[in-house]
């Protein structure tokens, strides 16, 4: 079975503050190996801004239905589907799983 980065862009839409961009990249050097990461401190805009969300299809040269945005805050969800994105409410890791595995089949 493919893993998701064989089979997706993987980037990161983060509420983080400028100021703490910098420290949180330095943390977490996983996120090197991302496609893109947007934080909101950078990109003058945080969830659930429709600005936010139309920064990151731009940036990731997409059409809006081709982005699942994954966010544990309903709200955040609602706001990316109103921009055109998929989306979904994350619970659990199985589920989330499930969900990947329907709107991206196996290559």
């Amino acid at each position: 079975m493919l893993g998701l980065r064989e089979r997706a862009r993987v980037a990161l839409l983060s509420n983080i503050p400028a100021d703490h961009a910098d420290a949180f990249l330095a943390a977490q050097p996983w996120l090197n190996d991302l496609d893109h990461v947007a934080f909101s401190g950078r990109i003058g805009a945080a969830k659930p801004d429709p600005a936010a969300f139309r920064y990151c299809v731009v940036a990731l040269q997409s059409a809006p239905a081709d982005i699942l945005f994954v966010d544990d805050r309903e709200e955040n969800v609602r706001a990316a589907q109103a921009v055109g994105l998929n989306g979904h409410v994350f619970r659990t890791q199985g589920e989330l799983a499930e969900v990947v595995d329907t709107w991206l089949p196996t290559r």
